[in-house]
């Protein structure tokens, strides 16, 4: 233990400092924002039916890039149809999460995205059920475009 400091003559020690109270407690920016749940303005609908083009487009994009290393050169119009369904559907379900003006604009360019993809997948639908699933969830999607776009 070292020694205690030595003591200057005339020189008082000041206590030390006291210990600094805690921050005041930070209100949660959320907080009392209960009464907006169910005020969602988006289009469930067109959500749901975008979201599974998403999901079975992936799965067929991927399928496509296997079959393509393979050699399978008949598979790149779908691969093809599908990246580019990909692209579009994303966009239109940016728009379908919340009220936006241009969303029929962005059903319409979907809807003629999706009818190419359906028709590419339905190519190879009998012998892969990944160009069937997306084929299928195209057909739903542009269904539900056509009344988008009216």
């Amino acid at each position: 233990m070292p020694p205690p400091p030595a003591k200057t003559p005339g020189k008082t020690t000041a206590p030390p400092p006291a210990p600094a109270t805690p921050p005041p407690a930070v209100a949660d920016p959320h907080a009392g924002h209960d009464s907006h749940a169910g005020h969602h303005a988006g289009d469930d609908t067109t959500l749901t039916v975008a979201a599974d083009c998403l999901k079975t487009g992936e799965v067929c994009v991927q399928h496509c890039f296997v079959l393509l290393g393979q050699g399978d050169t008949s598979m790149a119009a779908c691969a093809r149809s599908a990246h580019e369904m990909l692209a579009v559907t994303r966009a239109l379900l940016a728009l379908a999460a919340g009220p936006s003006d241009q969303l029929a604009a962005q059903a319409r360019v979907a809807l003629a995205v999706g009818e190419r993809c359906e028709a590419e997948c339905r190519k190879h639908e009998a012998k892969h059920p990944a160009c069937k699933a997306c084929a299928e969830s195209c057909k739903a999607a542009i269904t539900r475009y056509r009344t988008l776009v009216g």
